[in-house]
């Protein structure tokens, strides 16, 4: 029985060390109640010099997410808020166009180097012994799977929730979990009018300086378009699998 208790104890130990913090610090930001812990503000401070359509998406994106929970009480008492605002603020760090950028590799697709990069940047944080292996797993996972919407069905709900963040930012209508009111006052202070001409800059460039990491991904169609002797024949799965090869 002392046994038993000493390892009962043990796990108790072991969970409550790996549970996130339910009370954050946080702040206001253009009208949204945010995560402000030391990781969320060194988080901001390595978007801060990126181009700038890229640093206010990547901003964008986790006010979305951030509004639409706070409107969403139930949910938001579900899901690790500090894991959520560092996942959506770096989700692009693939997209640094930066000129030999310390999270673009030269043969990882953008979502690769995103999901990479933001845990390679949380273990290399003062407070990294706060993120267990599988907190840092569902940083990855949030990141990794945005390039490919529908991978997330059966995913853990703070997966889901990074995802559904990401997919906030998109040209078009308010996304309806986001509150009207704030999705105003964001957009007022971060501008989306040059979120379609960046993509598009991006994506080009992806496809021109590294085109085998975009072949059968979202990014193969600008290849296709605008890039001259870009050619993903050969390379797709289906070419793989009817013969037809290069």
């Amino acid at each position: 029985m002392k046994f038993l208790n000493v390892i009962t104890s043990l796990a108790a130990v072991a969970t409550a060390r790996c549970t996130p913090v339910k009370h954050l610090r946080t702040t206001n930001l253009y009208g949204v109640e945010v995560v402000d812990t030391d990781l969320v503000r060194d988080a901001r401070a390595v978007i801060a010099n990126f181009d700038g359509f890229l640093y206010k998406h990547s901003m964008r994106t986790w006010l979305f997410g951030a509004a639409a929970l706070n409107a969403n009480k139930t949910l938001k008492g579900l899901v690790d808020l500090e894991l959520h605002a560092v996942s959506t603020i770096l989700h692009d760090l693939g997209w640094d166009m930066t000129p030999n950028s310390p999270w673009v590799s030269t043969t990882y697709r953008f979502e690769t180097d995103g999901a990479l990069g933001a845990v390679k940047f949380v273990k290399g944080h003062k407070d990294a012994k706060n993120w267990d292996e599988y907190r840092l797993q569902k940083l990855h996972d949030g990141i990794a799977l945005h390039g490919s919407p529908g991978l997330s069905v059966g995913k853990n709900q703070d997966v889901q929730t990074i995802l559904q963040s990401i997919g906030f930012d998109n040209p078009g209508a308010r996304p309806a979990p986001v509150p009207e009111k704030e999705y105003n006052s964001i957009i007022k202070a971060l501008p989306n009018d040059d979120i379609v001409h960046g993509t598009n800059i991006t994506w080009t460039w992806l496809a021109a300086t590294k085109p085998e990491a975009t072949y059968n991904t979202i990014v193969e169609p600008w290849g296709n378009a605008y890039v001259p002797g870009y050619n993903s024949t050969g390379h797709r799965v289906f070419d793989l699998l009817n013969g037809n090869f290069q």
